[in-house]
C-alpha cells in the first residue's frame, strides 16, 4: 500500500511501517484507518475520507474500501450515514479493546491484554456453578480476576472450576498474579485432555454496584455480561467463567463464514 501524499484527500491516514502489511487489501486498509482513529487523527463529528478518496490514495477498488469500513463499523469505531459519509464513534479514541473470535485458541489467548488476580483459588460452596459444571457436590474451586488493556481495567471475571482441577492449578503456581495469560489457557496445560469447545451466552445487564469500580464503570449503567462454559473432548465441563465488561472499553466481534459443504 502507498502512503498518503501530503495534502492529498484523506491525508490524515498513513501507513504504519510497524503494522502487518500482508493479508487481504481490505484488512491492511482497515488497519491503517484503525491506527489513524486510535491516534486521534479524526475527531468526533468529523467526516472521514470518502470511498473514492481512499480508493485513489491506496490504489484499491471502492469495494475494498467498503469492506474496510465494514470491519471498523463491526468494531464500533465508526458509523456510516447514507448520503453523508463515515464518522468516528466515541469509542475510536478511547482505550477500547475489540476481541475477534474465530476459534477456541482466540478465547484462550486474550491477546494484547493483561490480567490481575483479585481472589486466589479457594474451595467454596456454590450451587449454581456446581450444577453448570455438572459436579456431584456444591463445592467448586473459585477465583476472580480483572483484565486490563493498555493499563486500563475493562473486565472482571469470576471463574469456577471442578475442585480437582482448581487444586491442580493452585499447586502448579502457573497462573500469574499479574501479567499475560488466561485461566483456561493455563488450565489446559495441566489437563489430561484438551479443551474441545465452549458454550457462551452474551447479555447486556446493568453494571452491579460491586463490579462498577473494578472496571471503571458506573453502577446501573449497561455492561456486557458473558457466561462461558468450556468442555473437553468428552463433553465434560472444565471451567465456568462469568465476566462483566465495561461497554465503553470492550467490543466482541464474532467472525462467521458460510458452509462450503
Amino acid at each position: 500500500m502507498r502512503s498518503v501524499r501530503k495534502g492529498a484527500p484523506g491525508g490524515k491516514v498513513r501507513r504504519s511501517e510497524h503494522r502487518r502489511q500482508t493479508g487481504p487489501a481490505h484488512q491492511r486498509l482497515s488497519e491503517d484507518l484503525r491506527s489513524a482513529l486510535e491516534e486521534g487523527r479524526f475527531k468526533m463529528g468529523e467526516q472521514m475520507p470518502t470511498e473514492v478518496e481512499l480508493a485513489e490514495t491506496y490504489g484499491v477498488s471502492r469495494q475494498t474500501v467498503r469492506r474496510a469500513f465494514q470491519d471498523l463499523v463491526g468494531e464500533g469505531l465508526v458509523y456510516r450515514v447514507a448520503g453523508r459519509g463515515t464518522f468516528p464513534t466515541n469509542f475510536s479514541q478511547q482505550r477500547h479493546y475489540v476481541r475477534s473470535i474465530g476459534a477456541i485458541e482466540d478465547l484462550q489467548a486474550f491477546a494484547g491484554t493483561e490480567m490481575e488476580l483479585l481472589q486466589r483459588i479457594e474451595l467454596i460452596p456454590e450451587e449454581e456453578a456446581a450444577l453448570r459444571l455438572e459436579l456431584p457436590t456444591k463445592v467448586v474451586a473459585a477465583l476472580a480476576l480483572r483484565r486490563f488493556y493498555e493499563g486500563a481495567p475493562f473486565g472482571l471475571t469470576h471463574v469456577y472450576l471442578p475442585p480437582e482441577l482448581g487444586q491442580r492449578l493452585a499447586e502448579s503456581e502457573a497462573l500469574p498474579a499479574k501479567g499475560v495469560g488466561t485461566v483456561i489457557g493455563t488450565l489446559e496445560k495441566l489437563m489430561p485432555g484438551t479443551v474441545a469447545g465452549a458454550n457462551q451466552v452474551i447479555t447486556a445487564v446493568p453494571t452491579p454496584a460491586e463490579v462498577a469500580p473494578l472496571i471503571d464503570g458506573e453502577a446501573g449503567e449497561p455492561c456486557l455480561r458473558t457466561d462461558r462454559t468450556y468442555f473437553d473432548t468428552e463433553g465434560t465441563p472444565v471451567e465456568l467463567a462469568i465476566s462483566f465488561y465495561n461497554s465503553e472499553r470492550y467490543s466482541y466481534r464474532l467472525q462467521m463464514r458460510r458452509r462450503t459443504t
